[in-house]
């Protein structure tokens, strides 16, 4: 898990860090604002969960917090606790363009991509171009070691219908009949597109990736 092994020293002082600053509520409430903006914010080229979740317990035990200023860190923490890397990814059904009805958990391969998009939008368009001309993503793929499932999350079935020859043939591309995923916040969708990358066993080895960080684990072999 390179981006959680390679952060997790920084994460101890970001506790001590927030600690101090509960001197001043003015300068705590300014440094908390800016671990929004530049860990959570899904527009941030810097934002990491992982590291997030330490400014986060660190609000949660924080006197200088009242009860209502805790509500909106719950929340996010609660979220940031689904699909963490390093616990197993929570399964669900999708469905595919010939009605039949399948579950994460039934591929059988090395390596799982699971990519959550909105056929059409921008992002998504540059994230399946980026998936497709990786030579490392389609070497595994060529070699039997990799599946990418692509989920559409949303209702409109016929705009997905519309955009499936964007997608190569050897990829399994569903979507969400039952919208389990958005309805029951199964996966954090607060940024469309969603990358994670799972090993054999459904555990989660990157949470909201970008191709780039997929490309280093398979290059490393895990």
């Amino acid at each position: 898990y390179p981006r959680f092994e390679r952060q997790y020293p920084f994460q101890k002082s970001i506790s001590k860090f927030f600690k101090k600053a509960e001197a001043n509520k003015k300068v705590y409430d300014y440094f908390t604002k800016m671990a929004d903006k530049y860990l959570y914010d899904p527009n941030s080229p810097m934002r990491n969960e992982e590291l997030y979740i330490s400014v986060l317990d660190a609000m949660l035990n924080s006197p200088l917090l009242s009860d209502i200023e805790k509500i909106r860190p719950q929340e996010r923490r609660k979220m940031a606790e689904k699909n963490r890397i390093g616990k197993p990814a929570t399964n669900f059904r999708y469905t595919l363009a010939s009605g039949k009805n399948k579950a994460l958990y039934d591929i059988k391969s090395e390596y799982t991509i699971l990519f959550i998009n909105n056929p059409g939008c921008h992002a998504c368009e540059e994230t399946i171009e980026a998936l497709k001309g990786s030579a490392v993503i389609t070497r595994n793929i060529n070699m039997g070691k990799l599946i990418i499932l692509s989920v559409y999350p949303d209702e409109d079935l016929a705009e997905w219908q519309r955009h499936l020859d964007a997608f190569p043939k050897e990829w399994i591309c569903g979507y969400d009949k039952k919208l389990s995923i958005r309805n029951k916040n199964l996966y954090d969708l607060k940024a469309i597109p969603t990358l994670y990358l799972l090993d054999q066993n459904k555990t989660v080895l990157l949470k909201d990736a970008t191709v780039n960080e997929i490309e280093m684990v398979l290059a490393q072999g895990h």
